[in-house]
């Protein structure tokens, strides 16, 4: 499947977005004893088309491609037994606020999106600082 480019803004943010997420899970797969190959995807537990989540980290989850999108295990493929991970592992309080929050209205003003990628930008720095 190939990837659109994002132009803009918006690209920059999504992008930034994507490795902080990947960032924050150390470059692997979040779903416990994962074997499949390392080639990771930033997925989106609410869609991007979500406004106000968008850009939320916490809506954020590193998963493998084949945790991502292919298999009964898988994000894309399996929504019901990924609704039941996500619930194990990060709790139904934190699915039922970040419902809450994907289900809200959100317009983006240019000056918030310019914050935004300037908050990404000085958070992938600090973990560049790191590496």
């Amino acid at each position: 499947m190939k990837q659109r480019k994002r132009k803009g803004i918006d690209g920059k943010i999504d992008k930034a977005w994507s490795l902080l997420v990947k960032h924050r899970a150390g470059w692997k797969c979040e779903i416990p004893n994962c074997k499949h190959k390392p080639t990771l995807n930033s997925h989106h537990i609410f869609s991007r088309r979500n406004a106000n989540t968008r850009w939320d980290l916490s809506n954020g989850i590193s998963l493998c491609v084949g945790h991502h999108t292919m298999g009964n295990k898988s994000a894309h493929g399996n929504g019901i037994w990924f609704t039941y991970f996500l619930e194990e592992y990060k709790g139904s309080d934190f699915i039922d606020e970040l419902s809450k929050k994907a289900h809200s209205t959100k317009k983006w003003h240019k000056f918030e999106k310019e914050e935004l990628l300037a908050e990404f930008n000085k958070q992938l720095k600090e973990y560049e600082k790191e590496i």
